[in-house]
């Protein structure tokens, strides 16, 4: 990870492209976590409530995954269209009603945009949840949201937040799809770049913590939020906190270790909840392996039957965990923790669960 100490933006040093991340590989889908469903459930509404929706205006996902957010716009009857480049996830979009275009968002992309709305004067919203910070050039993505609006529409962007990766020890959210790690300050410089004026700016908890923009061509007046966020960012020592967090980080890992290795030494299983992205991340950086964890436990039937990069420990139907009740349950998802352990409990998990961030704790 590089710092630019000018615009502030932390990004990765090397980048794969767009095309080859997102390809036929890609398997993850947003409707698989209950806890995201209800978030965008009512994200959507507050999101029409707040700038005025009406029905039939039309709402546009950029990085749409199956449709999930766009479901929740749909039954609030708004007429929506999805963009997604990754196939596995827009065949589930399009199988559920959710009309949604198989291309990566980039050059040239408004124009087919345009050409798949019945009236492209009505388009009011535009989101990209968690997409800016993948887009292998985020330059030409603005440009082409820019050419999809109107003096009326709000460009509503979510991404991780940085301070919260730094405070929570999140080292694990990075990995090759996440380019860029944003403040608002950054973001803030880079949308003026094309124009855009973030109005107003607030935080979220999900995702581990997250920063939600709202962005227009028509210089609205700055919310107090936003003013406050700024303020906040400009007292943080970047740099400062990584040194941090990797020192906390080292003692983490020696923690976590000695715990799965001591579970092994006294005969008892440990297995894995949740095969997520992040997961390839944590598990090579401390180098856990099949010996000290048995199968991860997955309900996206896409992962289930693959094996986790790099370590090589299996994806297995989450099922075997009630079935076969291991002595421990790694949580790999730990930023829905809560939502997990509550699932696993109705589901009839009698185990112990251990979350391994931002402290190793044993949950009985």
């Amino acid at each position: 990870m590089v710092y630019c100490k000018n615009c502030s933006l932390v990004q990765l040093s090397y980048v794969i492209s767009t095309e080859r991340v997102f390809a036929d590989q890609y398997t993850y889908l947003t409707g698989t976590t209950k806890s995201l469903v209800e978030y965008f459930d009512n994200l959507a509404n507050e999101l029409v409530r707040k700038f005025g929706l009406r029905k039939g205006d039309i709402v546009i996902d950029i990085g749409s995954n199956d449709g999930t957010f766009l479901k929740s716009f749909m039954k609030l009857e708004m007429n929506v269209l999805g963009i997604e480049g990754s196939p596995k996830p827009v065949a589930v979009a399009n199988a559920n009603g959710v009309k949604t275009i198989n291309n990566f968002f980039g050059k040239g992309i408004s124009e087919l945009v345009i050409k798949n709305l019945n009236d492209s004067s009505r388009v009011k919203l535009i989101t990209a949840m968690n997409v800016l910070a993948h887009t292998d050039n985020i330059n030409d993505f603005l440009e082409e949201v820019k050419k999809l609006m109107t003096k009326d529409t709000v460009f509503v962007s979510q991404s991780h937040y940085l301070v919260k990766l730094l405070e929570n020890l999140e080292f694990d959210t990075v990995y090759h799809e996440h380019l860029r790690y944003y403040t608002l300050t950054s973001l803030m410089k880079l949308f003026s770049k094309h124009n855009f004026k973030i109005f107003d700016a607030q935080q979220s908890k999900f995702y581990g913590g997250s920063i939600l923009v709202y962005a227009d061509m028509n210089k609205k007046p700055a919310s107090t939020n936003l003013d406050s966020i700024l303020k906040f960012e400009q007292g943080i020592n970047v740099k400062e906190k990584f040194d941090k967090m990797k020192a906390m980080l080292e003692k983490n890992k020696l923690e976590l270790l000695q715990l799965l290795f001591d579970i092994k030494k006294q005969g008892k299983t440990a297995v894995g909840i949740g095969a997520p992205m992040k997961a390839s991340t944590f598990l090579n950086f401390y180098k856990i392996t099949p010996d000290l964890l048995k199968y991860l436990a997955e309900v996206n039937p896409l992962k289930i039957n693959t094996i986790s990069p790099g370590v090589h420990i299996p994806v297995v139907d989450e099922e075997i965990v009630f079935r076969e009740q291991p002595d421990y349950a790694l949580i790999l998802s730990w930023n829905v923790a809560d939502d997990i352990i509550k699932s696993y409990r109705n589901k009839g998990y009698r185990g112990k669960f251990i979350i391994p961030i931002p402290s190793v704790r044993i949950i009985e």
